[in-house]
């Protein structure tokens, strides 16, 4: 490997660490919840910010997850080949450096470029995402997904404060929407992943329960997950309204049929299609709700 190749690898080995994959979805949650709170289009200030300070922050979150959890990852089969564990980066204290860099420049960029209540909302994930629900939650409870889902919920009020609106209920319906679809999402693939998590005593509700309950979880969970996706529909009016009540009732109708059907045979293939489905659910409704509050 030449001096260049060695750079790319090493780059591409620093943004491993911060899962690139989780967080367009968070941005898009924060960006079209102000969309959707101003019911027009934001300034493009106000985007840059809650993109710019989103990006780091979540990156940074993500990447102290990461150093955080090396030893961990280092014993699952699905994580044992991420930078850390496999010793691309070495010693690992660059990593924990880079992950609490990202971090504070995101929470500095949130807190001079956003009003307060959005910026606290911003720096609030972190808190939840790291020392609640990593540190703490994570390796101790069964709840660990459920409550640490609050973090991707933050993303969410980030940006509907981020803009004036006078609408709260709206907000936090948005919230709750993130909030409640989390748990579903995440243990479908838990089901899939249960024995990597009981090898190293992490009590994600599938490897304690076993498939079966936590299939019979995921379900009822959606069902909780469909009425509140409605909430915002009375904010909606005209076309706009009845592009979101279609969208969104057919996506839910969709999502309650995949995971019905891991529920009546709870195997790794039915929980895989459960979980590849639900994957986009956010995006499919938060796109929705900006075309029905634009419309």
């Amino acid at each position: 490997m030449n001096k260049e190749e060695g750079i790319r690898s090493s780059i591409f080995d620093y943004l491993q660490l911060t899962k690139p994959k989780i967080i367009p979805l968070l941005l898009l949650v924060a960006v079209a919840s102000a969309f959707i709170a101003k019911k027009s289009i934001p300034s493009l200030y106000t985007l840059a910010a809650l993109v710019i300070a989103g990006t780091l922050v979540s990156a940074g979150s993500l990447a102290l997850n990461s150093y955080l959890e090396m030893d961990i990852d280092a014993k699952m089969r699905r994580t044992r080949r991420r930078p850390l564990p496999s010793k691309r980066i070495v010693p690992p204290g660059k990593a924990l450096i880079f992950a609490l860099s990202l971090l504070s420049l995101g929470v500095i960029i949130s807190y001079h470029t956003l009003n307060v209540i959005s910026a606290t909302f911003i720096a609030l994930g972190a808190v939840i995402y790291v020392p609640v629900y990593t540190m703490y939650l994570k390796p101790r409870t069964v709840w660990n997904i459920v409550l640490g889902g609050f973090a991707g919920s933050c993303a969410s009020l980030a940006g509907w404060y981020a803009v004036p609106n006078n609408d709260w209920i709206v907000g936090w319906a948005l919230a709750a929407l993130v909030f409640i679809w989390t748990p579903s999402h995440f243990w479908s693939l838990a089901v899939i992943t249960e024995e990597d998590y009981s090898s190293v005593s992490i009590p994600m509700l599938p490897s304690v329960v076993g498939p079966a309950k936590a299939a019979r979880a995921i379900v009822a969970n959606t069902l909780i997950l469909i009425p509140v996706s409605l909430i915002i529909y009375p904010y909606m009016t005209g076309i706009g309204a009845f592009l979101y009540l279609a969208g969104s009732s057919l996506f839910n109708f969709l999502l309650l049929v995949t995971n019905i059907k891991l529920l009546a045979s709870p195997t790794k293939d039915n929980a895989w299609f459960a979980f590849k489905f639900s994957s986009p659910y956010l995006a499919v409704i938060f796109v929705l709700s900006v075309v029905g509050a634009l419309l």
